[in-house]
């Protein structure tokens, strides 16, 4: 029976393998529209800090703590609102938290990946967020855009880091996302 579920996973997992295949020298370029990345220097990671409420763009997971609610946008940050009275949601405030792919929290403490770092951040003051610590080179972020399948940019992880993804026209693109 082991060995029977061992061969359910291994099917989707070769094939997600082969979908995201990522960058190839063998891949026939390609010139067309299609996706490309938007760099922030790297020295912008540390730009970490509440901002006046903002509209959801591409929103990502959630968190309920107590009366607030908090929602992922891409790359982006958090969004903070009260939900003290659930038919009337307030947005209260926006945390710019660069290249961030998702977070979690622990009381007064968010932790967030940030490219490739984990970054704790105290929240204990929603309106004046901080960061606290920074854990560098912990995380391989991705390097496609995610929820697409299409012809993409390679990313240069020498321009920064990705804190987006754009719809471009595309010259000797070599990226995919399926085959």
């Amino acid at each position: 029976m082991q060995f029977r579920s061992l061969s359910f996973w291994f099917l989707p997992a070769v094939l997600a393998l082969w979908l995201f295949s990522g960058c190839d020298e063998d891949i026939e370029p390609f010139s067309g529209v299609g996706k490309r990345p938007v760099y922030i220097p790297l020295a912008q990671l540390s730009d970490i800090k509440s901002l006046p409420p903002r509209p959801i763009v591409l929103s990502g997971s959630i968190f309920l703590r107590d009366s607030f609610f908090f929602m992922l946008e891409q790359r982006q940050g958090i969004h903070v609102f009260n939900v003290a009275d659930p038919g009337n949601p307030v947005a209260v405030a926006f945390w710019q938290i660069p290249a961030i792919g998702d977070f979690s929290m622990s009381g007064n403490r968010l932790f967030v990946d940030s490219w490739r770092d984990l970054v704790t951040i105290d929240i204990s003051d929603i309106h004046n967020i901080r960061s606290i610590d920074r854990q560098t080179g912990l995380f391989d972020p991705l390097l496609y855009p995610p929820l697409f399948n299409g012809i993409f940019e390679c990313v240069d992880e020498s321009k920064g880091a990705v804190a987006g993804w754009e719809d471009a026209f595309l010259t000797e693109a070599r990226c995919r996302t399926f085959n």
